[in-house]
């Protein structure tokens, strides 16, 4: 009998952390089979226990450690270890950021083929900060909360539909579990809250309002609250900044944004190209290209575009100097980078929120003949194990 066919759910076991997994949790081993660790370390020695079972793995969570990591801290939050939130409280954030930098590497070595970036060893990638100021805590400008009856809101476990009651949640912005709370908004089901730029903090309603006015640099934005937006209240300057940077546009230059939003980095780049040039944004979300048409209406050079980008780039016949590539999750995917490789002359900038989606289509835009030539990893997500990062592809 294997080990996966002898062990029980809500079993205890001893188990040694070995390296970071992506998505935040740690590999180790018990008689013979993976097992993914939540809550632990590298290097640590603990006591967990069995939460899920299947035919390739085992997933446990730590109930004491008997050999602690020197970067083990003790979490802020009272909630750490039941709430689904976060991930990381328990790793010093120094160390969390190295964590994501091993996962990053990891992750575009083994499916990107990547060693090198600009000439530079891969070895030598590190995540940093999106500010100087950061401490990991009241960062999240939007959050969702679970109801408990008419009284209460909480947090649901990880993987879980078990719901945790809170009273406050320490990632979030101040006030966000304060406002979620207050008894207008409960007994509708889930509550979201989101807080703008500019300070206004509200309840998302059932349409997706009211309305936020966010700014970002010298350009502003009037979107729905419950439309897209990065969830770091340092997010969007920073990775607006660091796009500028990388795509380094022209006057007159032709540049097209897919997975738009609601315009975030083909409003703020317009200026870029002048009124010379032209600035395309395709978004599938009606919602968001309205806030986007809304919040672009000074400039004549963007072209915002309702479409699926995976149909609409197969039937576009024009070149563009740069695109910009903010896919979802799941990423770009072979047939985008195939139109991709047709239609872009000098550069591509993805952005990118999960680090095995950016190493897949490096590795279709490597053997489409794109080399990445830049690349940033951004500490978006304090206390949790998601990494933003950013990179340029130049052709060869």
């Amino acid at each position: 009998m294997t080990g996966i066919e002898t062990v029980k759910v809500g079993q205890i076991v001893e188990l040694t952390a070995d390296k970071v997994a992506n998505g935040g949790f740690c590999i180790a081993r018990h008689d013979g089979q993976v097992v993914f660790l939540r809550h632990g370390i590298p290097g640590e020695r603990v006591r967990a226990e069995i939460t899920d079972i299947s035919k390739k793995f085992l997933r446990a969570d730590v109930v004491e450690v008997l050999a602690a990591s020197e970067h083990r801290v003790e979490a802020p939050c009272a909630y750490a270890g039941t709430c689904g939130g976060c991930d990381w409280q328990h790793v010093s954030l120094s160390h969390q950021r190295e964590l994501k930098s091993e996962v990053v590497r990891e992750q575009l070595s083994h499916l990107g083929g990547i060693t090198h970036v600009n000439g530079k060893p891969l070895a030598d990638f590190e995540v940093i900060s999106l500010s100087p100021s950061e401490t990991g805590l009241r960062w999240r400008t939007r959050n969702r909360y679970a109801r408990i009856g008419d009284v209460s809101i909480g947090m649901k476990m990880t993987r879980s539909h078990t719901v945790v009651e809170i009273d406050d949640c320490l990632i979030a912005v101040e006030g966000s579990v304060a406002l979620a709370q207050e008894k207008k908004h409960l007994g509708r089901g889930d509550i979201s809250t989101a807080q703008s730029s500019t300070g206004q903090h509200v309840v998302v309603d059932q349409r997706g309002g009211p309305w936020l006015d966010e700014t970002v640099g010298d350009r502003s934005w009037r979107i729905h609250a419950g439309s897209f937006w990065q969830v770091h209240k340092d997010a969007p300057i920073v990775f607006v900044e660091t796009v500028r940077r990388f795509a380094n546009l022209k006057p007159g230059d032709k540049a097209l944004d897919l997975y738009a939003g609601a315009g975030l980095f083909a409003a703020s780049l317009a200026a870029d190209v002048t009124e010379k040039g032209e600035m395309v944004a395709v978004e599938s979300v009606i919602d968001s290209m309205r806030d986007a048409r809304r919040s672009c209406s000074d400039l004549p050079q963007m072209d915002l575009i309702t479409a699926d980008v995976s149909k609409w780039i197969t039937q576009i016949d024009e070149d563009f100097e740069v695109v910009i590539l903010d896919p979802p999750r799941a990423g770009a995917g072979l047939d985008v980078v195939t139109e991709l490789n047709r239609i872009t002359k000098r550069a591509i900038v993805y952005v990118a929120c999960e680090p095995s989606a950016l190493g897949r289509d490096a590795k279709y835009l490597a053997d489409a003949g794109w080399s990445m030539t830049k690349l940033v990893g951004l500490d978006a997500f304090p206390m949790t194990g998601h990494v933003e990062c950013i990179a340029l592809f130049e052709r060869y």
